[in-house]
């Protein structure tokens, strides 16, 4: 069996002054985001060295109230990111409560299931399963949301006349914005779709990745890989029309009326 090879803090440490002189280049290069890069990938390593600090901690705990108070964070913080993604949000953090409810039902639930039916650990919340599973499936199904009430959004600023057009026509408010909710699915579920596509051919997606770096048999790593882009698929989709039942319904009055100052564009 392989064993993994350790990557030291000064190996961390080369790559990130690569980045930095890479954001230097793009600078010289008209890049006007270069302090937003920089800025990311401090954030980025700062989030993931203090959840690994946490995570061994979890671990060596194995008790499930710290892994369900890790899920409430990262579920928290999902849905936070989902309202910071949108160019209008809705008012009284509602882009936040849609975010988190959906996936609350979806990727959740379907982590909740797979680890009950299908890998079944003892017990069935043990973090080492529990936690990655719940992160990617999380990741995927929070970008697909966003997009998705982003483009909803958007789009029914942008068509107004349309949307009251059909409304003057006698179509119900489902009706009239059918068009607009059609659109924001195609757009949040089209990276999905590309991801699918190119796995195993054009990328070796990350979970498989990891396992095989870690010494694992590339066959076993290819089962929970095909596991997992299937959970992204159930969670990601089932997400995306729940947050878009909801952000639809929220965009009309009791009397159907399309309820435009309900959304706050964000500066």
């Amino acid at each position: 069996m392989m064993t993994m090879i350790s990557i030291s803090y000064l190996d961390l440490t080369f790559l990130a002054s690569l980045v930095f002189l890479l954001g230097l280049v793009l600078m010289l290069n008209g890049f006007q985001q270069t302090r937003q890069l920089w800025i990311a990938s401090v954030r980025m390593i700062a989030q993931l060295l203090l959840m690994g600090v946490w995570l061994s901690w979890v671990f060596y705990a194995d008790h499930w109230i710290w892994i369900a108070l890790v899920s409430v964070v990262m579920l928290g913080f999902a849905g936070y990111e989902i309202s910071k993604r949108q160019t209008y949000v809705f008012a009284s953090n509602g882009s936040f409560k849609m975010g988190l409810l959906s996936l609350s039902m979806t990727a959740l639930v379907v982590t909740i299931m797979v680890l009950t039916l299908v890998i079944q650990p003892e017990p069935w919340y043990k973090p080492q399963y529990a936690i990655p599973l719940l992160g990617m499936v999380l990741g995927n199904s929070m970008t697909a949301v966003g997009l998705g009430l982003d483009t909803l959004t958007k789009q029914a600023v942008q068509l107004k006349p349309q949307i009251e057009a059909q409304l003057a026509l006698g179509k119900t408010a489902k009706q009239s914005i059918a068009f607009i909710r059609e659109q924001s699915l195609h757009t949040a579920l089209i990276p999905v779709i590309n991801i699918l596509v190119a796995a195993g051919i054009v990328s070796l997606p990350g979970m498989m990745t990891g396992q095989i770096l870690a010494g694992a048999d590339p066959m076993e790593a290819v089962k929970y890989q095909i596991m997992v882009m299937l959970l992204i698929v159930l969670s990601t989709a089932s997400g995306v029309m729940i947050a878009l039942h909801l952000g639809s319904k929220r965009l009309f009055d009791d009397r159907q009326r399309l309820v435009l100052d309900k959304l706050v564009k964000q500066k």
